[in-house]
């Protein structure tokens, strides 16, 4: 059996995106489908397409992307690789939400009930990288963010993102992005607060 490709690249964004970036879907030839989901979506798609207008038209396409999510779901649930993308999101959702405290692949098996190797397997399918790189991608675009729209000190930047040293945090930053935290800051920042 062919092993699918879940990986899920993290797409760089900016404040000024103006239209939604491409997407890829993978649509599966057999697959278990939820009847009690999927026939009501192609009840109502049947409906709006019958008295199709610009307003409904819209809503048609809303439908027609929720009916191949549920599809994609059901290929996964079924798929014997479903439960390593499951767990590459659960270790994503767990490194973001773990930011400001230092890594510990210890206390992430002992949350996550796995291995740590397995874990790290699981990620680098989903997303393409180790903890440790998606960790430091996470904290340096929150500290993309904090430079950008708040006054927050650098070091204080930093110990928001997870770094206790400001150093390495601006080595990590510059290495990532090709400025320095100041050097962005003073590109990017979209306000500036007066003091005066």
């Amino acid at each position: 059996m062919e092993k699918n490709n879940w990986q899920q690249p993290l797409l760089k964004r900016t404040d000024q995106d103006t239209e939604s970036h491409p997407a890829m879907i993978d649509i599966p030839k057999f697959s278990t489908v939820d009847l009690r989901t999927v026939v009501p979506l192609l009840t109502d798609m049947l409906v709006l397409y019958s008295a199709l207008t610009p307003y409904r038209s819209f809503e048609l396409h809303n439908l027609f992307g929720q009916l191949l999510l549920q599809l994609q779901n059901g290929m996964r649930k079924s798929s014997p690789h479903a439960r390593s993308y499951i767990l590459g999101e659960k270790v994503a959702s767990y490194l973001a939400n773990h930011l400001e405290q230092p890594f510990d692949s210890g206390e992430m098996e002992r949350e996550l009930h796995y291995h740590f190797d397995y874990l790290a397997r699981c990620l680098k399918q989903y997303s393409g990288m180790s903890p440790l790189q998606y960790r430091h991608h996470l904290q340096i675009e929150r500290a993309k963010r904090l430079l950008k729209h708040s006054e927050l000190s650098l070091i204080k930047i930093g110990e928001q993102c997870g770094f206790q040293d400001n150093n390495y945090f601006t080595r990590l930053f510059k290495r990532q992005s090709s400025y320095t935290p100041g050097e962005y800051r003073k590109q990017y920042q979209v306000f500036h607060v007066d003091s005066s």
